[in-house]
């Protein structure tokens, strides 16, 4: 064979897997999402040109745009499949932390998860219990009522210990994650030291002018320095009733923790 015509068919088919090559990848699902907002309800399809988890299952992603604190339910129907619903923290469905799933939520296959909106914003993860799954299916975001401010539970003067569990039913801070409140009164000059602690759960602890938990002043994460219980220790330059909140530092953690108020 001439070098010149062997040279001819190298390119050709050198070009044709260029071409092959760019096919395939123009075939790929396209990265964008869609926006959604309380009040919309979303008819789509899950095929086989959507993206994937690594499950095998095929997903859509919605970002939710709705403001921070604000209490929403999402529902996800479906006739063609099993349907499971993820609410992610963030605008990157796959990367991003879940902070709500459901699989039967709303009854027989279909999903519902009820969440307070974070800060950061959330997205929404419209997916298939099982792999491969495909089918039309209706996605719909609902505004809920805000929950009424938690009562707090007094622990007077003295020292106290308090023994108590976050779980749904609890109050929701802005961030989605659960709280209890508790209130105590202090004398001008007086030193007080307070600890949570749990297994289930990284604690969060913040303090609070007045007896609401709704006036923040002071918070800690891992202040204890063993592990992930916090620790705040104050000296109040007044008299007055000031309020903490027992609560997780992600949202939607649950377990039990231990709550101790104690005189320096």
């Amino acid at each position: 064979m001439e070098p010149r015509r062997r040279m001819e068919e190298l390119m050709s088919h050198f070009t044709s897997v260029l071409l092959a090559g760019g096919l395939a990848l123009a075939a790929q699902p396209v990265a964008a999402q869609s926006i959604i907002r309380p009040g919309d309800a979303v008819e789509g399809q899950l095929s086989r040109a959507d993206r994937l988890l690594d499950d095998g299952s095929f997903y859509d992603c919605f970002n939710l745009q709705a403001p921070a604190g604000e209490r929403v339910q999402i529902t996800l129907r479906s006739g063609d499949f099993d349907a499971y619903l993820a609410v992610v923290q963030g605008a990157d469905c796959p990367a991003g932390g879940d902070v709500g799933g459901d699989d039967d939520g709303a009854g027989g296959t279909d999903s519902r998860a009820e969440v307070t909106i974070g800060p950061g914003g959330y997205s929404i993860r419209a997916n298939s219990l099982n792999a491969g799954e495909t089918g039309r299916y209706t996605l719909t975001v609902e505004r809920l009522a805000a929950r009424p401010a938690p009562e707090p539970v007094a622990l007077g003067r003295g020292q106290a210990q308090r023994f108590g569990s976050l779980g749904e039913g609890d109050a929701i801070a802005a961030d989605g994650s659960f709280f209890d409140c508790y209130s105590f009164d202090v004398s001008r000059g007086q030193t007080r030291r307070i600890r949570l602690m749990s297994q289930d759960f990284d604690a969060f602890l913040s303090l609070h002018e007045g007896g609401r938990c709704d006036a923040e002043i002071d918070t800690d994460d891992d202040g204890l320095g063993m592990g992930t219980d916090a620790l705040i220790e104050r000296t109040f330059d007044r008299n007055g009733r000031y309020s903490i909140r027992a609560n997780s530092l992600s949202p939607g953690e649950t377990g039990r923790y231990r709550l101790v108020l104690e005189d320096r």
